[in-house]
């Protein structure tokens, strides 16, 4: 069964913006965007920054986000205002501590959704096997919150698809799927994969980290993703991300301005503030 867009993933309260009231447009032969007064923020935009650092709920604000995940549970944190905090149960360590202190957030209102592990397909990153990771999925359906699938490194591997067709047997609830997409400066390219991962697991999509990249890179200055490139790229991918009702979030994922693959897809400068991209996704 399609979900529509009125699924409860999304927090009601806020105005979704439409290519219209984005209250940003751009000069071509610069990276600068013409900036223009904005007054809504749409449900889907989103940010991921972890909150290890004391300037996290700055940057959040910066963003002008209606939600913010941080790759953890984060039970003390206080979001900047009208910013929902999403959860996430990275992996197994601290397994049933960090369902406490999310079952404890979910009890008083502060949590209404709950991501599940991150990159378990990866060995630097929560490295679970499928069986693995099914031993632990009825913990977390046990939360009764929304949950978000496993977030793999891409989301139609073999890990991936053995998970959820292992869900489907088992009965178990996954109700949204979790997306992460590095890819080059193509927007169809990522909107055709999107929708091919939706007809693959019929589940609304949280697109929850992606940027261009160039992975050859050796630094910046030598990627094939130019910061106008990028900023040419969210100029055309934010407004189909909008418009594409399966897609209920997304969040940019803002590396080191340094990072020789990521670098120009930075939001941030190294001073800590907004680059002309972070600016255009900030107004959008």
């Amino acid at each position: 069964m399609k979900y529509s867009l009125l699924c409860l993933f999304l927090v009601p309260l806020i105005v979704s913006c439409s290519d219209e009231s984005a209250g940003i447009d751009s000069d071509p032969k610069t990276d600068d965007p013409v900036k223009t007064p904005i007054t809504k923020v749409s449900p889907k935009k989103g940010a991921c920054i972890t909150t290890k650092k004391d300037s996290w709920s700055s940057r959040v604000s910066a963003l002008n986000v209606s939600w913010h995940y941080s790759w953890g549970v984060d039970a003390d944190i206080v979001e900047p205002d009208s910013v929902r905090f999403v959860p996430m149960i990275w992996g197994k360590w601290s397994l049933e501590k960090n369902l406490q202190k999310v079952d404890s957030l979910a009890k008083i209102g502060k949590v209404t959704q709950l991501l599940g592990f991150n990159e378990p397909d990866g060995k630097e990153q929560a490295n679970l096997t499928v069986e693995e990771s099914l031993s632990y999925w009825p913990k977390l359906m046990e939360l009764n919150l929304p949950l978000g699938s496993p977030a793999c490194i891409h989301a139609d591997n073999e890990w991936m698809k053995g998970f959820m067709a292992q869900v489907e047997e088992k009965g178990y609830r996954v109700d949204f799927i979790c997306v992460h997409w590095y890819g080059g400066a193509n927007a169809q390219s990522l909107i055709d994969h999107l929708k091919s991962i939706y007809d693959l697991y019929d589940r609304p999509i949280w697109l929850t980290e992606f940027a261009l990249a160039d992975w050859s890179a050796t630094s910046p200055s030598t990627s094939k993703v130019t910061k106008a490139k990028a900023l040419a790229f969210m100029q055309q991918i934010l407004p189909a991300l909008e418009k594409m009702d399966f897609v209920h979030r997304y969040s940019w994922f803002s590396a080191d301005p340094g990072n020789a693959a990521l670098g120009n897809s930075a939001l941030f400068d190294n001073a800590g503030k907004l680059t002309p991209l972070g600016e255009y996704y900030s107004k959008f």
